[in-house]
């Protein structure tokens, strides 16, 4: 049987991360199973973990929306459905509970889960 890929579908993701602060802005750009950035609207799941493995969730003080799509909250302050705009980005700003670094764990629709770097905040 050959494996066809779900067209402008998120098999991946990119991460762009503000500089530490008090709030950090994180942006994630969906990409396709070729490795292109999606043009087209998609969602995921995120949460953020206190280790790059993912497995160990931590809350945050919040997450709001940015310039770039919106949030809906799952868990409060722990997990978040992400729905991206048509160009398949997606901007959030975090608030840690105190100086910290998390990882930001994107669930996958296909089940993969991908972190981010470290995400630091300093107050």
């Amino acid at each position: 049987m050959e494996w066809t890929p779900e067209i402008n579908c998120a098999y991946g993701v990119t991460f762009t991360i503000a500089a530490a602060g008090a709030t950090v802005l994180v942006a994630l750009q969906l990409k396709d199973y070729a490795g292109n950035a999606l043009t087209t609207k998609n969602a995921v799941t995120v949460y953020c973990s206190s280790d790059t493995t993912g497995n160990t969730l931590v809350a945050l003080t919040t997450l709001v929306d940015a310039t770039h799509g919106f949030s809906n909250i799952l868990l409060a302050t722990k997990i978040f459905h992400l729905v991206t705009e048509d160009t398949g980005i997606v901007d959030v700003t975090l608030d840690g509970t105190a100086a910290m670094t998390v990882y930001m764990n994107v669930i996958l629709p296909n089940g993969k889960i991908v972190t981010s770097g470290a995400i630091v905040f300093n107050a």
